[in-house]
């Protein structure tokens, strides 16, 4: 069960991620100087950002993954696991404010200023692209979604694996963002105001998962409580 949360619960992270991107980071992605092109060409203009933003969460992951890795080492997997989960179950219910709570923190808002100072440089130099590069700056902004999904990347216990956690919750945000670059660009406010209702779910689920993990829930045991249907053979 250990393996499945490390994949299913940063599927959930980042299904999750692209819905609540769609309302707080759309407009940036939409604001990207993409040329009057054919769509496959903003396709492949996009992915090369993406690309870069993934980078940039691969590389919080192995930070994060080797902070786990010392954790496991001391003996708590368990307890950062459980720790885990709980955050992303509260997080459910203050996600879409959580950015706010964090520019409030000293350095925060300074370091985002920065950021997207450094991300509309780049617009101006590349105009009618978008590069790697940007996608490494986007990566670094404030999201409570990435910062849930690391997390993940610390109850994962290891390099590789919070690189992993990291680049799993990245791909999942893809095929929503994709969309809104190459074929959506118009998603109205209506649209972006109701799948808000699918990111807590999401949320939730992926904390169960991580708890279930932290907690050693063998539902196989659950089985045994259940009367099995069988043929008696006299």
């Amino acid at each position: 069960m250990s393996d499945l949360s490390n994949v299913w619960a940063p599927l959930m992270l980042g299904f999750a991620g692209s819905l609540h991107c769609v309302g707080m980071c759309g407009p940036l992605i939409l604001a990207l100087p993409l040329a009057a092109a054919a769509r496959i060409q903003v396709l492949r203009q996009m992915m090369v950002y993406h690309v870069g933003r993934i980078t940039t969460y691969m590389a919080l992951g192995v930070v994060f993954g080797i902070l786990g890795k010392g954790m496991v080492i001391a003996g708590f997997q368990q307890i950062i696991s459980i720790a885990a989960g709980i955050l992303m179950i509260s997080m459910a219910f203050v996600t879409w404010r959580f950015e706010r709570l964090l520019l409030a923190l000293p350095g925060f808002g300074v370091f985002t200023k920065k950021v997207q100072k450094s991300i509309g440089e780049r617009m101006r130099a590349n105009p009618g692209r978008a590069t790697f590069s940007m996608g490494l700056l986007h990566g670094l902004l404030p999201c409570g979604m990435v910062y849930a999904a690391l997390a993940g990347a610390i109850s994962s216990g290891g390099t590789v694996g919070g690189a992993v956690f990291m680049a799993i919750f990245g791909m999942a945000t893809l095929p929503l963002l994709l969309s809104v670059s190459v074929l959506g660009r118009s998603f109205s406010v209506a649209v972006r105001t109701n799948i808000k209702f699918a990111q807590p779910i999401l949320l939730t689920v992926a904390g169960l998962l991580l708890l279930q993990r932290g907690l050693h829930l063998d539902l196989s045991l659950f089985e045994s409580a259940v009367p099995k249907a069988g043929v008696d053979c006299h």
